[in-house]
């Protein structure tokens, strides 16, 4: 880990019985930085996020905050009151019988601070996320978005060292997310707050996070910046799950492609082919493709498409094309994944 980290999460275990939830879960956070865990639903993000705040203890491993080691899975335990984390729960979990104020300032008067400074604090968060306007309504006189900002407003009053959000944006409506999602990652960068969201979204980890820690059945396959896991994907399953890759089983209409590369010292069959969907560019030769239907998108066109061997794939095109017609696309840029796999090699195509 680096002497400059703010947040180490040191080899991190954690099990239900025989469920292995986390497995050797390392990565570190640097002070202001905001971090994505990504992963699909019931990958241990959640618990992940709760190991961190004190909520549960791991089985095995260490959780450093600013220097100090708040939990080593034995001796020392710090509770999570005295962490100094800000914690924006799934559900927001706000008090149903109390005012957006009221919740606002429940951890400042937990504190016991002055009056005085509580309103000062709730009223100059409230109304750097727009919500100044309805401190006195209750949770259930509030939509989704302003409850969602509620939630954050009381996470991050108090001036928390650390603020963990687990999926903070899911029930918020569609239509609202992009520009809550934008007006959050502005407040927390302004703040200075070091941030670490747990998210299932794609689009939402790509548009936030300074960087993505990708889990997959409780282990870390890839950490690094959005545009190095989409441009650099350590193996098939990043692919896929990052941006919609097209992966293909090489057969033999591949077979110019069917090859040994040398991975780390060792020769690796290729076994899958990958390409996205914006890589695409439709050729006079190529992967020959019957078009099953498009959709237009605005800018763009997605072609859905069935190969001859039967896979389906999909990729954009700037104009329609019209189905049952078929056309040779050509991918400028390819992924070439191990039969395990790992990713062996990336290549790039002359249009």
């Amino acid at each position: 880990m680096s002497s400059k980290s703010f947040v180490e999460i040191i080899d991190i275990h954690k099990s239900y019985g025989k469920l292995v939830v986390l497995e050797g879960v390392n990565f570190d956070v640097r002070k202001g930085e905001f971090i994505v865990i990504l992963g699909p639903s019931g990958e241990g993000k959640t618990t992940l996020l709760n190991i961190i705040a004190g909520v549960i203890r791991p089985d095995k491993g260490k959780v450093i905050i600013d220097g100090q080691v708040v939990d080593d899975s034995s001796n020392i335990y710090i509770p999570p009151e005295r962490r100094d984390v800000g914690y924006v729960f799934q559900n927001y979990a706000l008090y149903p019988h109390m005012t957006a104020f009221d919740n606002i300032a429940f951890p400042l008067k937990m504190k016991k601070l002055p009056r005085d400074e509580i309103e000062q604090r709730v009223e100059k968060i409230a109304k750097l996320l727009k919500i100044d306007h309805v401190l006195h309504h209750k949770p259930s006189q509030l939509s989704g978005g302003q409850q969602q900002r509620v939630a954050v407003a009381r996470a991050i009053v108090k001036e928390p060292k650390l603020l963990l959000m687990d999926e903070p944006f899911s029930n918020i409506d569609p239509a609202l997310r992009a520009s809550v999602r934008l007006e959050l990652r502005l407040l927390l960068k302004s703040l200075g707050i070091t941030s670490i969201m747990a998210t299932h979204d794609q689009e939402e980890a790509m548009t936030l996070a300074d960087r993505l820690l990708i889990l997959r059945r409780g282990k870390p396959i890839q950490i690094g910046s959005p545009m190095e896991v989409y441009e650099k994907p350590s193996d098939k399953f990043v692919a896929e799950f990052v941006g919609g890759m097209n992966i293909l089983e090489l057969k033999s209409e591949y077979s110019s492609l069917l090859r040994e590369y040398r991975v780390e010292g060792e020769d690796v069959s290729v076994k899958f082919m990958g390409f996205r969907p914006e890589s695409v560019i439709i050729s006079n030769e190529g992967l020959e493709a019957e078009v099953l239907d498009a959709e237009y998108k605005g800018d763009k066109w997605t072609i859905i498409a069935q190969i001859r061997s039967g896979e389906i794939i999909r990729f954009y095109n700037k104009d329609p094309v019209n189905t049952k017609s078929t056309v040779y696309i050509k991918p400028t840029k390819i992924y070439l994944f191990s039969s395990e796999g790992k990713t062996v090699k990336i290549l790039t195509i002359n249009k």
